[in-house]
């Protein structure tokens, strides 16, 4: 018998020579890459490593797409470990790999050795992640197909002629073959390895269908990631909250997600779409730090792309809008209302007041915190808009954007207008509770991340910041390090800051507990009033009933009546002397 690895020597070189020029994807590294794999999951699963990489080493000299035929190609490769010398049950076991590893359509019989079934999961694998998106465009070239072609759909049932021969695109090679394969891995370690490289390629598609949609009209109709088609659009506005929703929606197909970034509680608003957004960035470009300015330009006109595109789009199809109780939500949600035509199908959805309202303790501020599992039952509690509604919504974005401010805050279910300074209060009072004081400094961050966990609104990171610096250029704070970005830099209140902060909380306190304060001094005072009457009342029953006692002096109930009246009275005039002792009290602390 000739020696195995004399053998597998000779098979490389054969590999190589045949396929060393090959530009179809399938070639000698294509070979490395899978012969790699297979010796690798051969010694996973204790299978013969020697039939596994032979098998691997001459597999694609046998495949069809590189003969005249499927028995053309085996017959060749059959031939050759003949002339090499591979003990014959070797070579039938390997001429059987080969004859049977192919996809071709998805209807092949399945792999009868467990090197078989290492081997194919081994070739699958390269044809999966990022080097399988690379091969794809390789092969699709070759072939002279279009990489997408909105006119061709992907193929879902197909003959191995059709599959070899019918007309398709690179894109839909994924959705006709890529994507299926992570379900037909043979192996425990091919269905791991699998995973990674099908997530992999799912992020492409995903990537590849945003800069598809990129000023298209037409991309509902010629999106490629809903094979099923689009029957209803949902709304989200930020990409966490877009995230979980897709999340929550991926077993239910026709469900598109469409993210509406930016967010619209912080920086200047405008009538005009166009307009706002060119506003928006001179904005941020003036307020973000230098590191994260690049980052923050970028991110928001991305956000103002699809602002611009996506009102027209949704036009005769269902449309669901996600929007928690959030400010940056709630003014996201008008600025859409205003932007879409009156007769659009919409329904709101308000997750945030929803799960509040049967989970208390969660205390949800914004849709971003709220996990899939609970968001997809609340699709059911979707209503729709009615006219009156939406034009109410669109009036309110007309209101914020005429007050021209570059903050907004979400109290009682309203929206309201502030001074950009509305946190510096909270800010500074969070250095004081941290010790950043006296020249002890701590790092910008870890103060930032305290107002924000601790403040009512969902405000984000990169306006607290900015309040930071701004606290920092008026003296209230001093700080080591460079501003480039928070985290280069520490923080400690001045002894102006140390003053703010006691006056901020006196202030907040008195914002909080005001109303409170003020109610409780009114009902008292209302309380005196309603006692007035009251005793008015009683002391003209007593003085009646004295002069009916006089007429008839031998009525004891009257005379007793007459005494309990006047022990009430009495007892009622002290304690109004206390209430408005009280009543006082609270009108000085107001």
């Amino acid at each position: 018998m000739t020696d195995r690895s004399a053998i597998l020597e000779q098979a490389r070189a054969y590999a190589r020579s045949e396929l060393e020029r090959d530009s179809s994807g399938h070639d000698w590294w294509h070979i490395v890459r899978v012969t790699r794999t297979a010796k690798a999951l051969a010694a996973l699963e204790q299978a013969d490593e020697f039939v596994c990489e032979l098998a691997a080493l001459l597999h694609d000299i046998a495949d069809e797409k590189l003969n005249g035929s499927k028995e053309a190609g085996l017959r060749k490769v059959t031939e050759w470990m003949e002339r090499t010398g591979v003990a014959a049950s070797e070579r039938e076991h390997v001429a059987d790999i080969v004859a049977t590893m192919s996809y071709g359509g998805g209807d092949g019989r399945p792999m009868a050795t467990l090197e078989g079934r290492i081997v194919q999961d081994a070739d699958r694998l390269d044809a999966l992640g990022a080097i399988g998106i690379a091969r794809t465009f390789a092969y699709s070239g070759w072939k002279g197909q279009l990489v997408y072609d909105p006119g061709l759909r992907p193929r879902q049932q197909m003959s191995r002629e059709e599959y070899r021969s019918g007309r398709s695109t690179a894109i839909n090679h994924f959705y006709e073959k890529l994507l299926k394969l992570k379900g037909l891995m043979n192996t425990e370690a091919g269905r791991a390895l699998a995973e990674e490289r099908h997530q992999f390629m799912e992020l492409y598609l995903r990537q590849f269908d945003k800069e598809w949609e990129l000023g298209n009209e037409a991309y509902l109709q010629e999106s490629s990631f809903s094979l099923t088609g689009i029957r209803r659009v949902h709304i989200a506005f930020g990409d966490s909250a877009g995230g979980s929703l897709r999340i929550a929606l991926r077993e239910q197909p026709g469900e598109k997600v469409v993210v509406l970034g930016d967010d619209l509680m912080v920086g200047p608003l405008g009538f005009e779409l166009p307009q706002l957004w060119k506003k928006r960035m001179n904005w941020w470009g003036e307020s973000i730090n230098e590191r994260e300015k690049a980052d923050m330009e970028a991110y928001v006109m991305k956000a103002a792309l699809n602002w611009l595109h996506w009102p027209d789009r949704l036009q005769g199809l269902p449309v669901v809008v996600w929007a928690g109780d959030s400010a940056g939500e709630q003014t996201a949600l008008r600025c859409l209302l205003n932007a879409m035509s009156d007769d659009a199908d919409i329904s709101l959805v308000n997750p945030t007041s929803l799960l509040n309202r049967r989970f208390p303790e969660a205390e949800y501020r914004c849709m971003g915190e709220i996990s899939p599992e609970k968001l997809c039952p609340l699709l059911e509690e979707a209503e729709p808009l009615t006219p009156a509604a939406r034009e109410a919504y669109a009036a309110d974005w007309r209101r914020l954007a005429a007050e021209e401010g570059v903050l907004r805050v979400a109290e009682n279910g309203q929206l309201r207008t502030v001074p950009e300074h509305y946190f510096d209060g909270e800010i500074v009072k969070a250095a004081r509770k941290l010790k950043a004081l006296g020249g002890r400094y701590i790092k910008s961050a870890r103060l930032i991340g305290e107002v924000i966990g601790h403040s009512d609104q969902r405000v984000s990171d990169s306006f607290i910041e900015y309040r930071v610096r701004r606290l920092i250029e008026q003296g209230v704070m001093d700080y080591t390090g460079e501003l480039e970005a928070m985290r280069y830099y520490s923080v400690s209140l001045t002894g102006r800051g140390e003053e703010m902060a006691d006056a901020a909380g006196s202030e907040r306190w008195n914002e909080r507990l005001g109303p409170e304060l003020e109610n409780a001094a009114d009902w008292l005072e209302q309380l005196g009033d309603e006692a007035e009457q009251l005793e008015g009342s009683l002391t003209l029953l007593a003085s009646k009933l004295a002069a009916a006692g006089g007429q008839a002096a031998s009525d004891e109930d009257a005379a007793k009546l007459q005494e309990r009246l006047a022990e009430y009275l009495q007892e009622q005039r002290s304690l109004e002397e206390r209430r408005k002792e009280l009543e006082a009290a609270l009108r000085s602390v107001l």
